[in-house]
């Protein structure tokens, strides 16, 4: 069952681009901008964006096989059923995500690397996995950390992706909802509409929704905002076409 669920994450990674990306062309009610090959350069830096989470996630996986074989973490402590077992490894992973999110905006060195992500001047499905290598890197050391502290089970390691990926390119993707479904649908999951505040460039929204996937944590520890329109997005001092080369973004931490 593991090899199978090892298997999917490309597939729905693809699946969700292909519809969001579509629905984009479709209907998008923000302009593209006037940046040539924009969106080749984020999907270039987000395929090795891919292939340093794949590499580094095998790492985390062995993890989790060697804590569930010696018992770590406190959920081997209590005997609960499967569904209570998943549903609390994927709130657990979630928060982690959220907390190491939170920290990126917080700690200067990370919001250094984090600010790649930010830096885009048109939020779309490209945005998605727009991020620095090297924050890439240093993910797999939240998880592994919740790993070994929860104990979570190899397979919900591997379930995550298949959760959080669609959520995440749904809500980089340049569409709008109706108000009435967008209000309803983020009190559980992250919409557009909500996630565009967060690449704000005035930093007090962009320092809220820092949520992955599930709403709860932005609403329970206090970080969030309600669904808007940014007066602009981007990150101030980022604007220069240097900035948005895809060496310029892997420079953009040491500038």
């Amino acid at each position: 069952m593991h090899e199978t669920i090892s298997q999917l994450p490309p597939v729905v990674l693809v699946a969700a681009y292909a519809v969001f990306w579509c629905w984009e062309a479709l209907s998008s009610p923000r302009a593209g901008g006037s940046q040539p090959g924009r969106r080749a350069r984020n999907l270039a830096l987000s395929a090795i964006c891919i292939v340093i989470a794949a590499a580094s996630g095998t790492g985390v996986l062995w993890l989790s096989a060697q804590g569930a074989a010696q018992r770590w973490g406190l959920l081997t402590l209590v005997d609960r059923p499967v569904w209570a077992a998943t549903l609390s490894g994927v709130l657990l992973l979630d928060l982690t995500d959220y907390a190491r999110h939170r920290l990126s905006h917080a700690v200067p060195l990370l919001w250094r690397l984090h600010r790649v992500h930010h830096s885009d001047l048109v939020v779309d499905v490209t945005t998605s996995l727009r991020n620095h290598p090297v924050e890439i890197l240093l993910r797999p050391l939240f998880l592994g950390a919740s790993v070994v502290v929860f104990g979570i089970p190899p397979h919900l390691v591997l379930l995550q992706p298949l959760v959080t990926l669609p959520v995440l390119v749904f809500q980089h993707a340049n569409i709008r909802l109706p108000p009435s479904l967008d209000r309803a649908l983020a009190w559980v999951v992250v919409t557009p509409s909500m996630h565009l505040v967060h690449h704000s460039r005035a930093r007090r929204e962009a320092d809220s929704n820092y949520t992955t996937m599930l709403t709860l944590w932005d609403r329970m520890f206090r970080s969030f905002t309600p669904s808007r329109v940014p007066a602009r997005i981007g990150t101030d001092g980022l604007d220069q076409p240097e900035y948005q080369t895809l060496f310029g973004m892997l420079g953009t931490p040491w500038r």
